[in-house]
This record gives C-alpha cells, sequence and structure tokens, in this order.
C-alpha cells in the first residue's frame, strides 16, 4: 500500500472514531449529520481529528438549539427598561471616564475616535463589563455551525477563527465566555474581528478584552478601521453602524456620547 494512502486511511479512521464517540457522548442524533459536515470542514482547514476529539468529545460541549432562532435586531436602546440616558447612567459613564482618563486619551490621540464614543459603546454593549455573557462561546458558534439556519456559514467561519487562536496562545477554547451570539469581552468582540481589529491596549503583550484598557483601544482601532475620521459625522455614523448593523443602536451611541460631554 503506498504511503499516501495508508496517511488517508489513518485520517479517515481518526475521524470516524471521533464521530463515534460523539454518538456515544450524548450528542443529540439529530444533529449528526451536521457536525460530521462541521468536523470535516475543520479538518480541512488544518485542525486535526486529535485536536477535534479533545475539544468536541469534552464534557463540556453541548449545543443549545434554543438560540438558533434568536436575533439581535430591533433592540429599542433607548426604552426606559435599557435605562441609557438616566442620571445613574450617564453618573457611571462619567465615573469610566474619570477612571480610565488616561487609557481614553491615549486611544483618542491613537485613533482619532473620541474618547465620550468609545466609552458609549462599552455602555451599550456590556454596561461596562458587567454583562458580557455567560455562554461558552464554542458552544454558541457550534450551535450555529451545525444547526442549520442563516449563519451557519458565518458561524462555521468564526468557530474556526475561535480555535486558531485557542491554539495560538495555548487556551482552554471552553474558558471564552460571551454572548449567545458568539460575541465576548467588554467590547463584545466576534473572534473574527479579534483577530483582525483587537489591540494590546496596556502594552502587556497579551490581549485580553476582558480587561478595561485593551477594550478601549480595541474599540477605537475598529472604529478608525471602518472609516472614523474626526469632523465628518456621516462617515463616523458609518463606522459605528459597522460595530452593529441596527440604526437604534448607532443612535444610542451617539445619544449617550452627547450625554456625557454635557
Amino acid at each position: 500500500m503506498r504511503t499516501g494512502s495508508r496517511i488517508a486511511i489513518f485520517a479517515l479512521s481518526g475521524f470516524i472514531l471521533l464521530v463515534s464517540f460523539l454518538v456515544h457522548a450524548g450528542v443529540d442524533p439529530a444533529y449528526q449529520d451536521g457536525l460530521e459536515r462541521l468536523l470535516g470542514e475543520l479538518e480541512k482547514q488544518g485542525f486535526t481529528s486529535e485536536e477535534l476529539k479533545g475539544i468536541f468529545s469534552d464534557s463540556r460541549f453541548e449545543l443549545y438549539p434554543h438560540i438558533v432562532s434568536r436575533t439581535g435586531k430591533g433592540m429599542n436602546y433607548m426604552s426606559r427598561r435599557f435605562g441609557l440616558l438616566t442620571k445613574r447612567s450617564i453618573k457611571r459613564g462619567r465615573s469610566v471616564l474619570a477612571t480610565y482618563r488616561d487609557v481614553l486619551r491615549s486611544a483618542e490621540k491613537d485613533y482619532g475616535v473620541d474618547k465620550e464614543i468609545i466609552v458609549a459603546i462599552l455602555r451599550v454593549e456590556t454596561n461596562f463589563g458587567s454583562a458580557t455573557g455567560v455562554y461558552p462561546v464554542l458552544n454558541s458558534l457550534a450551535t450555529m455551525a451545525v444547526i442549520e439556519n442563516r449563519r451557519s456559514e458565518w458561524a462555521r467561519g468564526e468557530l474556526a477563527e475561535l480555535l486558531a487562536l485557542c491554539r495560538e496562545q495555548e487556551r482552554d477554547p471552553f474558558s471564552i465566555r460571551g454572548s449567545w451570539a458568539g460575541a465576548f469581552g467588554i467590547s463584545q468582540f466576534i473572534p473574527s474581528s479579534y483577530v483582525k481589529f483587537a489591540v494590546d491596549g496596556n502594552s502587556d503583550g497579551r490581549i485580553d478584552l476582558f480587561t478595561m484598557s485593551d477594550a478601549v483601544a480595541s474599540v477605537a482601532n475598529y472604529l478608525k478601521s471602518h472609516g472614523w475620521e474626526r469632523g465628518k459625522p456621516e462617515e463616523n455614523r458609518r463606522a459605528v453602524y459597522s460595530y452593529n448593523h441596527c440604526d437604534s443602536y448607532v443612535k444610542a451611541v451617539f445619544a449617550y456620547a452627547k450625554a456625557l460631554r454635557k
């Protein structure tokens, strides 16, 4: 038998073993086909069957079918319930401006993004880190990748990005918790945004979006990379819209930033 054939058979047997393990690990049979396709795609992108077995046979791996029909669109960020423009909310924002004054000034200088806009995004996204999400991002993305829906192709790409960055950083992929939609950190970046736009704001040699300094710098870098430029209101609104494709979101960010300046 030729060497190439042996390698192919070995790889196939490893993949079959992994799928077999998943069946016995309690994964709902209704999702087996989707899971097999996902694992096959990940192997094509360079992840070994051994790596994938270690991740997807972990007792922490599970699917969340209830999130597939969710949508983040249409939320009214200006509602009384959200409380964006209450005295308490604005007071907290000004406290963040004061506490992280040097970090925000540095980001404003380096990227040209108003510090109030950065603070507004962090307020709207996670209330300054108090609501970053409780879902293991790996499970959220795997769910949307496995159970076919309008986000499936996107989720498969984001899952690959997540696994690649965890491998590079020697990080447990289950340790990153975030929203049901796969975003994480104070700034709520998806994995591909982390790879492209996250920066080390405190120069400690690592990028951790659960720290305020890195979240601030990363938001500023993201907006600049999407066209933010001082003195150009329309370009700046488009930059914020790229962060979250929702008109209500853009309105809320600029309204909160304006309130902070008063």
